[in-house]
């Protein structure tokens, strides 16, 4: 507990002056972010060559960081990696490894992307996003310790529990709803919100349970040790990049 502490502590240190400027800097810590997140997709699949491995990051770095339409970097990624079948032996380079790797480019991108467009437009909502996420781990994780009895799916993540995954997603929808209500759009329908709210922590959980499978087919406990106590990069922006991802679909296509 008390390594997790310190490491949330010092990711707070980093991270909360970065958002604060925001603009430039916020964008250069997205993206190191962004290139952390990619080697540990990478690290766990194990058999990426390093010429591949370089042009992953090169590609991932450069996407974040410039700015050019969604559509675009899609694309740009797409006809990379498939394109590169060309020119690999099927054993170093398969449709396998390319599926993989654009999969998650593009998921990767597409967040950081997403999350420096939010604090641009508006930071508070930023804080909304990163209120559920924060919420609804942290009240989930006590929660399930305190009362936690009946197992959530044991199979994939054995320490997670149902009553864990209703009181974060109670809190989780509570404390960000009230600050979305007086800090981002006062006089908003609060029942909107809260159905918002509740649904964005909903999908922040699965979100958390989709890497925790893919963790298991990997068979590794966490997808590194950057973060003591809490795992690696992923193991801790598992449910924001789900939440992100989620507003961004929910407020433009709903």
């Amino acid at each position: 507990m008390k390594e997790r502490l310190i490491s949330a502590l010092v990711a707070l240190i980093i991270f909360v002056p970065l958002i604060i400027v925001g603009d430039m800097y916020f964008k250069i810590g997205l993206s190191l972010v962004g290139l952390l997140a990619i080697k540990e997709i990478m690290d766990v699949k194990k058999n990426v060559i390093s010429t591949i491995r370089i042009l992953t990051y090169v590609l991932v770095l450069v996407l974040i960081l410039i700015n050019i339409s969604i559509p675009i970097k899609i694309f740009i990624i797409f006809i990379i990696y498939f394109t590169l079948l060309l020119f690999f032996d099927s054993n170093k380079y398969n449709i396998e490894m390319c599926g993989y790797l654009c999969m998650f480019s593009i998921l990767f991108v597409l967040v950081f992307t997403y999350l420096h467009k939010i604090r641009i437009t508006d930071m508070n909502t930023l804080i909304y996003l990163l209120l559920i996420s924060t919420c609804t781990d942290t009240f989930a994780f006590f929660g399930g310790n305190l009362f936690g009895k009946r197992k959530l799916i044991p199979r994939i993540s054995p320490n997670k529990t149902i009553e864990g995954a209703l009181i974060g997603a109670l809190f989780g929808t509570i404390i960000p709803s009230i600050f979305y209500i007086y800090m981002v759009m006062p006089g908003a329908d609060i029942l909107s919100i809260i159905l918002l709210t509740f649904i964005l922590s909903i999908l922040g959980q699965i979100g958390d349970l989709i890497f925790s499978s893919i963790k298991r087919y990997f068979k590794v406990k966490d997808f590194s040790h950057i973060m003591p106590g809490h795992g690696g990069v992923l193991d801790r922006l598992d449910s924001l990049i789900f939440i992100t991802i989620s507003y961004i679909v929910l407020i433009n296509f709903i």
